[in-house]
């Protein structure tokens, strides 16, 4: 078994790259709203794609921890997806664009600045997990990611504050905030 990589590293491998596009894997449906088909976002795992492979951040399991972690392709979104939806009912994997939400300035692609994550009692950055993250892409873009019951709550600017100082005020004593910036280039 290889080991995996923290969360620093897969944020620094991150900061070398140039972002691209974030996806959310979904799947056209077609089985309600009388054969209108609409996008079902199939929110357990987010990418972000760079100009090499992606960053997955997923909360697999429903284990209320985000993972982070590279990957080659985008073929596992597929595979899981693909598992569950009803082909002869007319559903199909499609990925879903976010970039213009969340890293829209006019570029083509965009370098992660700095970050903020926590963590607790059950995640791990040590081994990829936290238990919210906050990505700031040049000064300006910014994604928020939390693992909640029902998938991830994705989130832009005020998210990372409305997480840390509302919903999770109560138990932020027992947890660690993180600011992260990205090694000098001398650093590396």
């Amino acid at each position: 078994m290889t080991r995996r990589e923290s969360g620093d590293e897969v944020l620094g491998w991150l900061a070398r790259r140039r972002v691209e596009d974030v996806l959310m894997p979904g799947y056209v449906d077609r089985t309600l709203h009388e054969g209108r088909p609409f996008f079902n976002p199939w929110n357990t795992a987010l990418y972000l794609a760079t100009d090499r492979e992606y960053v997955r951040i997923a909360d697999r399991g429903a284990s209320g921890v985000l993972h982070l972690s590279r990957t080659a392709s985008f073929d596992g979104a597929r595979n899981d997806v693909e598992a569950f939806i009803d082909r002869e009912a007319g559903e199909e994997f499609m990925p879903a664009s976010l970039e213009s939400r969340f890293l829209a300035d006019g570029r083509d692609a965009h370098t992660l600045s700095g970050a903020r994550y926590v963590h607790g009692a059950h995640s791990r950055p040590e081994e990829g997990t936290v238990d919210c993250l906050e990505l700031a892409f040049d000064g300006h873009g910014c994604l928020f990611v939390s693992p909640e019951w029902d998938g991830l709550l994705i989130g832009a600017h005020g998210s990372y504050e409305h997480w840390t100082g509302h919903l999770h005020a109560e138990d932020m004593g027992s947890r660690k905030e993180v600011r992260w910036t990205p090694p000098a280039a001398d650093e590396e």
